[in-house]
């Protein structure tokens, strides 16, 4: 079950303090258990069935919070944790043609401890859950799009990840910085990559191939970079 609905679903369940994970608008396991403890505290039969009378309840109850309960427990999971980059595990995703940069970005990353696997495959839905079948803790996406210089990050159905925005900014500034001297945006992006992966993602979107040639190296920089500044306790004392 996919679509508007669910991801009508999906936020006003969050903006009650129903955490259903994700706002993606696929009906998974934290929407139904979700839906289930909305049923359970407002007094409905407990069948994880978004039928009539919960649709009536939940519409009697929203409140119209622009604050989703799982955006605020991103965060908190980033405050909270006191892992450094080398007890990280990080898949490095792409979709064909970038294995020579996969590669260097792996090896960068595990110089310094990280744990980090990488993946390929043309189907984006399908690259989400080989990444999501790791178990890893950040994913980051790379692939070669003409016209596009951006790193983006999960947003959508009203919703936007705010660990995923968090770390797209950090590579873009240390892209940015005189070390690597690389110019990106970070942009918003409702695509397959991003909104059915688990974990954090980040999706790196280069205008063409002759880019990942030249400077994989210091793009890999920036993202180990960003990656120890993302688990400092400095940085999580900031946010």
């Amino acid at each position: 079950m996919r679509g508007e609905d669910i991801a009508t679903l999906q936020n006003k369940l969050g903006s009650l303090g129903f955490d259903a994970g994700r706002v993606d608008g696929i009906f998974g396991p934290e929407t139904s258990k979700a839906l289930k403890e909305f049923q359970r505290n407002t007094g409905l039969p407990v069948d994880g069935i978004c039928g009539p009378t919960t649709v009536e309840e939940l519409s009697r109850v929203f409140g119209r919070s622009e604050t989703n309960v799982h955006s605020v427990r991103e965060l908190e999971l980033i405050r909270t944790q006191t892992r450094s980059l080398s007890e990280l595990s990080v898949a490095v995703i792409h979709q064909g043609f970038l294995d020579a940069s996969a590669e260097l970005i792996r090896t960068t990353l595990a110089s310094n401890g990280a744990h980090v696997q990488t993946s390929m495959h043309p189907d984006p839905s399908k690259l989400a859950s080989l990444c999501n079948a790791q178990q890893a803790d950040v994913c980051i996406h790379i692939e070669e799009q003409p016209g596009k210089t951006e790193i983006r990050y999960y947003e959508g159905f009203s919703y936007s990840s705010s660990s995923g925005l968090l770390l797209a900014k950090l590579i873009s500034k240390h892209m940015k910085a005189p070390e690597c001297d690389l110019r990106v945006d970070v942009v918003g992006m409702n695509v397959p990559v991003l909104r059915e992966t688990k974990m954090t993602a980040v999706s790196i979107s280069i205008q063409d191939a002759s880019f990942w040639v030249l400077h994989t190296l210091r793009t890999a920089k920036a993202i180990r970079a960003a990656l120890e500044e993302w688990t400092s306790s400095d940085f999580r004392h900031h946010i």
